[in-house]
Formats: C-alpha cells, sequence, structure tokens
C-alpha cells in the first residue's frame, strides 16, 4: 500500500510540475512588423493585421505555419497602388486563437475573413491566396462571391493527391500537444534549413517559434491540427467550377511541395482562368521572386 501511495504521490507531482512548465510559458510578446499593425476582435478574436495603401483592396492571405512576414517584400510596393490588408489568421503569427468549440477548418477560415472585411468596411477585394491561403481564398470565393472582384490563387492546396494530404494524415493521428514537436521533426529549424532563404522567411520562421514558445503554444496546436485534416478534407476540387470571379493561378516553377501539374488541374477546373508560372519561384514566390509576383499581380488586377 505504501508503494502505491509513494506512486500515485510521484504521478500528481509529475503531473503538476508538467502542468507547471505549461503554464510557465512566457508570454507571447513579439517585436513589431514592418509595417502599423491593427487590431480588430471577431467571434472572440484578437486579430492581428496589416492595412495600408489607397485604392483596389488586396486581402493577402498567408498559408500554413504562415504570418505577415510572408508579404513583407511585397507589401510596400503593392501598397503604393492599391489598399493592402494582410491578417495573420487566428492560431497563427499575432492573433489570437479561436474558442475550444471552434474547428479552424479552411470554411471556417473563409467565413470568418468575409465577416472581417465587412467589419472594416470593404465590400470587395481582390483575394489572394498561398498554399493553405489559396484553399481559403478559393472557399471565399465560392461561399462569398459577392466579397471578390477577382481572386488569385498562388501555389493553393485544394486537390486530392497532393503532398498536403501527408499533413492531413499525420494531423489527424497526432495529439494536439505533439504537433508542433512532430512538424519540427519533418521540418527541422536550424541553421542549415535557414541558410540559403529569403530574410522575410527567417522573420517569418522566427515569429512562430516565439509563439509556439510561448503561453499560445497550445491553442496554436489545436488551430494548426484542424487547420492541417481541413486542408486535405474540405477539397475545393469539387466546387471550382462555381468560381465565376475573373482568376489568376500563379505557381513556381520549382515548387516542390506542390508541383507544377497541380497549377494546370486549378486551371482546367475554374472556368476562364489564366495561368502564369514564375520561373525560379518555389512554394512562395512572393517571397523567393517577389518582383516578378508584382508584375504579373498587378497585370492581372489592371487587365479588364
Amino acid at each position: 500500500m505504501k508503494n502505491y501511495s509513494r506512486s500515485k504521490l510521484l504521478a500528481l507531482t509529475l503531473a503538476a510540475a508538467a502542468l507547471f512548465l505549461i503554464q510557465a510559458r512566457p508570454r507571447f510578446n513579439p517585436p513589431p512588423y514592418f509595417a502599423p499593425e491593427k487590431n480588430i476582435t471577431i467571434q472572440g478574436v484578437n486579430l492581428v493585421y496589416l492595412d495600408q495603401g489607397k485604392g483596389t483592396p488586396l486581402l493577402l492571405i498567408h498559408g500554413y505555419c504562415g504570418n505577415a512576414y510572408n508579404w513583407s517584400q511585397v507589401f510596400e510596393t503593392l501598397s503604393r497602388d492599391f489598399r493592402v490588408i494582410v491578417p495573420d489568421l487566428p492560431g497563427y503569427g499575432k492573433s489570437g486563437c479561436p474558442e475550444k468549440k471552434v474547428k479552424a477548418t479552411m470554411i471556417w477560415y473563409a467565413d470568418f475573413l468575409s465577416e472581417f472585411l465587412d467589419q472594416i468596411g470593404v465590400e470587395k477585394a481582390v483575394v489572394v491566396g498561398n498554399s493553405m491561403g489559396g484553399s481559403i481564398a478559393a472557399w471565399i470565393a465560392i461561399r462569398h462571391p459577392e466579397k471578390v472582384s477577382k481572386l488569385v490563387l498562388e501555389d493553393s492546396a485544394g486537390l486530392k493527391g497532393s503532398r498536403m494530404d501527408l499533413l492531413k494524415n499525420i494531423a489527424a493521428i497526432t495529439a494536439e500537444p505533439m504537433l508542433i514537436p512532430l512538424l519540427h521533426l519533418v521540418f527541422p529549424v536550424n541553421e542549415k534549413s535557414l541558410a540559403n532563404v529569403p530574410e522575410s522567411e527567417r522573420k517569418r520562421v522566427g515569429l512562430a517559434e516565439l509563439r509556439y514558445a510561448s503561453d499560445l503554444r497550445a491553442c496554436s496546436s489545436r488551430a494548426m491540427k484542424w487547420s492541417a485534416v481541413s486542408i486535405g478534407t474540405d477539397y475545393t476540387e469539387p466546387v471550382l467550377n462555381k468560381i465565376q470571379v475573373p482568376t489568376l493561378i500563379i505557381w513556381g516553377s520549382n515548387d516542390d511541395l506542390l508541383e507544377v501539374k497541380t497549377a494546370e488541374q486549378f486551371h482546367q477546373k475554374i472556368t476562364g482562368s489564366q495561368l502564369q508560372i514564375i520561373e525560379g519561384g518555389v512554394h512562395t514566390p512572393m517571397q523567393w521572386k517577389p518582383d516578378d509576383f508584382v508584375r504579373v499581380l498587378k497585370k492581372f488586377i489592371a487587365d479588364n
């Protein structure tokens, strides 16, 4: 009986210590962004976003594990001609997390961003999404077509049979607290992995790592789990024929996550869409080939 009591006491002590360590994570306190930040509360979420420039509104949506740094190399240039709006999706960047009962799916994010546009007084926007953000952008065009003047899918998720399915499968069987360690195992963050990337990518990773080490780690893991599952479950493929707005598909020729053939599939499924391959671009051409990305995007917006 004494041994049982000691074992029970040890287990309780270890559990209390683990709980203390979780609670003892430092408060998330990131450095300022490259442009003035704004805040708005939607569905109980403190959403952090950048909003600069005048003219046609552009809504730029980052991908999985992303944040506003994904767009930092094109932000100033685009804001000379357009009103550029860059939100950190709930659960990512500097934004708060969805409530525990909310599953952060592609469709939920699409509805959330439609409400966000209403709240900041934007009737219509050119909606641009990269990777997971592309899937969200497509869902906005499908579910809220009145909010979208033009659609841009950049190296977009949303089709079945890509390497994104692996991410879904991993997230589906992984407990929330283990997701971030597993992602670090699959995609290690070290000097070697960051040796030859743009400065914007170093800053994106740095902010993500700061968030994972903070008091927002648990809620971030929850949002990341459900968005990863949704990327490979809530495919846009069956409903892409509902997209009626002018659509541009931009793809990096060297995308090692979503092959160029995926761009061709989107092009075939969206009636009247245009396709532009950016030579030398990888999965995030706006970071690796920012000048080419801006040139292609501005031409599409100007084209009637």
